[in-house]
């Protein structure tokens, strides 16, 4: 990394770290009765059987936490969720496909119920990646349907760019395409603004302190984005097991740090050949109403990745599948109909 790059990372890094200490240490002074996390049971829709199931995959170290619902004879349909969330986000997809699909929901390493490495270093792209493909063989698949959003959508890019033989198609909802990202950031003012959390991250254990401040309140602003409960999709019972899940033990530092490898190893190039040569069929569809990416991140989407196909669902915000799940499920249900085509081999478990 060149002596700007690193002079820009922590100049930002220190700055943001300031301004939310001083958030932190009014909070804590004039509402210290409602700063601390409260003690939880797990809600028990989580492990309701008749609404999924429950699995680990044991790959090549690492033990993976997965949900599934449907028949496993059908094509499989994968997702890989975002920050802050685990599996649990893609509750309304995992109904919804599985009529026609296998779907399977994992928690992303470091999340949930998965096993937590220590270390930024275990949580560099490569292995992020290989966890996906590693996944899908311990699941006896050749070929699937990838769905990833935010980070789940980051690492999604990457795979359609090293393993786009193993898919049928993918759709990745409000997350950049990685390799123009950092680029953007530094050349569009809105983009550099409303990234300052990625500069924010680089900090140590201050990040962690500021999640679960005020018992998780983060989770109802960023989901429901400032909207009445009772006009938002992200119900009390959801915000529930996202406090419930993110306030166990050592749940916070392993998600930041997927944010500390990513900026210690950012790069500003331009994308390669090989990602902008990708020919698998791809929708990308993006929550107008994000608080953390511009309409830019699509052109350049459109740009460097061929077969793209791209929607906007108005009204939404960043955590798209949840906010609208109804149009999200639409967009996708329409996209799969034009573009996916299986054959008994896809389907079948591999050799």
């Amino acid at each position: 990394m060149s002596l700007k790059k690193i002079l820009i990372k922590y100049t930002l890094a220190l700055f943001t770290g300031f301004l939310m200490t001083i958030i932190l240490t009014i909070g804590f002074i004039f509402k210290r009765s409602e700063f601390q996390v409260k003690k939880r049971n797990a809600p028990k829709f989580l492990t309701d059987t008749s609404l999924w199931k429950h699995g680990y995959l044991t790959l090549k170290n690492i033990r993976i936490h997965y949900v599934e619902k449907g028949d496993p004879k059908k094509p499989l349909m994968l997702f890989l969720h975002g920050y802050p969330e685990f599996w649990y986000s893609w509750r309304h997809q995992l109904q919804e496909f599985s009529k026609d699909y296998w779907t399977v929901a994992i928690d992303m390493r470091g999340y949930g119920d998965s096993e937590k490495p220590p270390g930024m270093d275990s949580y560099a792209m490569d292995l992020l990646i290989d966890d996906v493909k590693h996944v899908v063989q311990a699941l006896g698949r050749q070929k699937f349907i990838l769905v990833g959003h935010d980070w789940g959508g980051i690492v999604s890019w990457n795979f359609v760019s090293k393993y786009h033989e193993m898919l049928l198609c993918y759709v990745i909802l409000n997350a950049p395409h990685p390799p123009t990202f950092m680029q953007l950031v530094l050349s569009n003012k809105k983009q550099f603004f409303m990234s300052w959390y990625l500069f924010f991250y680089t900090l140590p254990y201050l990040p962690e302190l500021t999640l679960p401040a005020f018992d998780f309140i983060a989770f109802e602003k960023v989901f429901r984005r400032n909207k009445p409960k009772e006009l938002s999709r992200v119900t009390d019972e959801d915000i529930e097991a996202f406090k419930y899940t993110f306030g166990k033990p050592n749940a916070l530092t392993p998600p930041v740090n997927y944010y500390r490898q990513f900026m210690k190893t950012w790069s500003t190039t331009e994308s390669s050949k090989d990602i902008i040569d990708i020919t698998p069929n791809g929708l990308l569809i993006f929550g107008e109403l994000d608080d953390y990416l511009t309409r830019e991140i699509l052109n350049l989407a459109q740009k460097n990745v061929k077969n793209l196909q791209v929607n906007i669902v108005k009204g939404a915000n960043h955590f798209v599948q949840q906010d609208d799940p109804d149009t999200v499920n639409k967009h996708i249900t329409e996209f799969l109909r034009s573009n996916l085509v299986t054959t008994n081999a896809d389907i079948n478990a591999s050799s």
